[in-house]
């Protein structure tokens, strides 16, 4: 299947290295890449023509799986590519709910980071589904016990999924 995909910014090869820098008490076995869905809804934040110096564009990002929202920091880059399904996360949240709830999730973080004065008006302008590589990665720690870790391929941040 083909997926929109955010270009990643660490390899495998850089996670192993940066998680071994960590810690010498646990040993990486195997590492495979899952993708997440994400949708990019893109918003036009307008405040009127009194207040036109503070109308701009906002990008919330829900996550297509928990059905989280976020306002976006940066864009990011992406590349489409060709990806077996297996390694794909499936998409549980619809796509009309994920956009007619963000206004409402992101209007308080949209008008804090502003300072804005009153309510804006939010009014979608377009969207795109996407999906963010994260490495599973399996361990074994000096007992032989194993391990997973989640390695976030775009950020470079990783996280212990069981112990």
């Amino acid at each position: 299947m083909k997926i929109n995909m955010l270009k990643p910014a660490w390899t495998m090869k850089d996670a192993a290295e940066r998680m071994s820098r960590r810690s010498k008490r646990f040993f990486i076995k195997d590492m495979t890449v899952i993708f997440y869905p994400y949708l990019k809804i893109v918003f036009r934040v307008d405040m009127g023509e009194r207040l036109r110096r503070f109308n701009s564009k906002a990008v919330c990002l829900v996550d297509m799986y928990t059905g989280r929202y976020n306002l976006a920091k940066n864009f990011g880059q992406f590349a489409e590519i060709e990806m077996e399904e297996n390694c794909v996360m499936p998409v549980k949240v619809e796509r009309e709910k994920a956009i007619a709830g963000a206004p409402l999730e992101i209007c308080g973080d949209i008008m804090a980071a502003k300072r804005l004065p009153k309510i804006p008006d939010i009014v979608f302008e377009e969207d795109e589904l996407f999906y963010k590589p994260f490495y599973v990665v399996e361990c074994t720690n000096d007992e032989g016990e194993f391990f997973h870790m989640l390695f976030d391929a775009v950020l470079g941040d990783f996280s212990l999924l069981n112990a």
